[in-house]
């Protein structure tokens, strides 16, 4: 059966099937990057801290803009050619406009590499240091006396695997353990199958001779033969420990009894956010064991070459309270060296309230090394979408439209390698099929027109 208007266009449209389908398409994706961008829009405005401006790489963003332009000139004239019969550089085209989606897709997954090793950790009284955590951020927790492993009845939340989630964060070996019959015993995967079944089979016994109609949990409880210890990251149990703590539980419901013997995060600094501090000059960064007075007076010193600048070429015109990014400039210290000597040595942290520096810039030895007190951290996260409104949403936004481009390459890809009998026998059809294709990867190149400033230079 043939479908009418493929090739021709239609008599009430003046358009083929296939360019009426996709303009209403892109009139429903209009709609969704619309409201997007709306919230983007209303979430900035509307926001309750400093909003973050110009914490992402131009660079990268603005090499991404050329390879989508440039794709989007390939794919036009992969479409000329193609009406032309000019198949050989149809397919070249068509090959290089997707070579350019991949490039896209690869830088953006550096910059979201960079994202998720870049930290932000907030202090108790407002201010935000950023940087990397160069062994991660694990608890000590030693003079482990016991593991208490809850085994789970009928309807428990939790059953205890502690191959999977307590073993891998053993620091050191793993010591043999007693059983609470005195047995000693390796605790791998087959041996904790018969822990569990002696223990489902107590529960059940249990439930049975107290009438129960539910078989309950059932705790196990095993003593290490040597001392133990374990160096684990919080998001691997189920609440942070205090400094204080005898107990800690892992995931799977597994306490381990002992005491917390350091917990303190270290992070090599690479800035400095006093925006919601209310005293500046009287942070909690400024404290002798963190960095100290020296950074401090750099801070100062770049504050008021700021103030002086901003002044020299605004005069009185403009005031810097309402400048988001001199207020950036006055209270954000971005530091390039391991010390502040260095730093004014070649006079980086002279009005360098510019993004934060992506993983592998500067890193290791050219940043300052500090280790905070627990007791000093209010809240800490990479720079995903649980770090603020605005990650979440330029996550929401180049997530989605990253697909867009995964999407968009595929059909392109379609065309070049398994749309050959359709070139030889309906090219014509093939060069309809193509200029749909090029329509949608148009629309998806403008979203990223209307992105790139959006995120990255406003």
């Amino acid at each position: 059966m043939d479908i009418p208007y493929t090739v021709t266009a239609r008599p009430d449209t003046g358009l083929y099937n296939a360019k009426v389908g996709i303009w209403l398409f892109l009139a429903s994706e209009v709609m969704l990057f619309g409201g997007l961008f709306s919230s983007y829009i209303f979430l900035r405005v509307g926001a309750d801290y400093p909003w973050p401006v110009h914490e992402l790489g131009v660079t990268l963003g603005f090499v991404n803009t050329l390879v989508l332009i440039g794709s989007s000139v390939t794919v036009l004239l992969a479409w000329a050619s193609l009406k032309l019969r000019k198949i050989a550089q149809f397919r070249l085209y068509m090959i290089i406009t997707v070579l350019c989606a991949m490039t896209f897709m690869v830088i953006k997954s550096i910059e979201y590499r960079g994202k998720f090793a870049h930290y932000s950790v907030t202090l108790t009284d407002g201010t935000i240091l950023t940087g990397h955590l160069p062994h991660g951020y694990e608890i000590e927790f030693g003079d482990v006396k016991a593991l208490n492993l809850t085994v789970a009845g009928k309807t428990s939340a939790v059953d205890a695997d502690p191959i999977s989630y307590v073993l891998p964060y053993v620091k050191g070996d793993v010591p043999k353990f007693k059983t609470e019959s005195g047995e000693e015993i390796d605790l791998n995967a087959s041996s904790f199958a018969l822990i569990k079944a002696e223990a489902r089979a107590k529960a059940e016994a249990k439930a049975k001779a107290d009438g129960l109609k539910e078989v309950p949990q059932w705790t196990v409880k095993l003593l290490p033969t040597t001392p133990l210890t374990f160096l684990v990251p919080p998001s691997k149990l189920l609440a942070k420990p205090g400094p204080d703590a005898k107990l800690i539980s892992f995931r799977d419901g597994t306490s381990v009894e002992g005491k917390v013997i350091n917990d303190k995060m270290t992070i090599e600094v690479d800035g400095v956010d006093l925006r919601g501090t209310p005293d500046k000059e009287k942070s909690l960064a400024w404290n002798e064991h963190y960095l100290g007075s020296a950074w401090k007076n750099a801070f100062i010193e770049q504050r008021e070459h700021a103030t002086t600048e901003f002044k020299e070429k605004y005069g009185d015109s403009r005031d810097p309270n309402k400048s988001a990014t001199q207020q950036k400039h006055l209270f954000y210290l971005h530091i390039k060296s391991a010390t502040p000597e260095a730093a004014h040595a070649d006079g980086a942290h002279k009005a360098e309230a510019h993004a934060p520096a992506e993983h592998g810039d500067a890193h290791g030895s050219h940043h300052p090394e500090v280790q905070l007190e627990r007791k000093d951290v209010q809240f800490f996260s990479n720079f995903t979408p649980k770090l603020n409104s605005f990650y979440a949403i330029y996550f929401t936004l180049t997530g989605l439209h990253g697909l867009h481009v995964v999407a968009g390459a595929l059909i392109l890809a379609y065309f070049v390698i398994f749309n050959g009998k359709m070139l030889r026998e309906d090219p014509e059809r093939l060069a309809n099929r193509v200029e749909v294709g090029g329509l949608f990867w148009h629309f998806v190149d403008l979203v990223w027109i209307f992105l790139f400033p959006l995120l990255y230079l406003l």
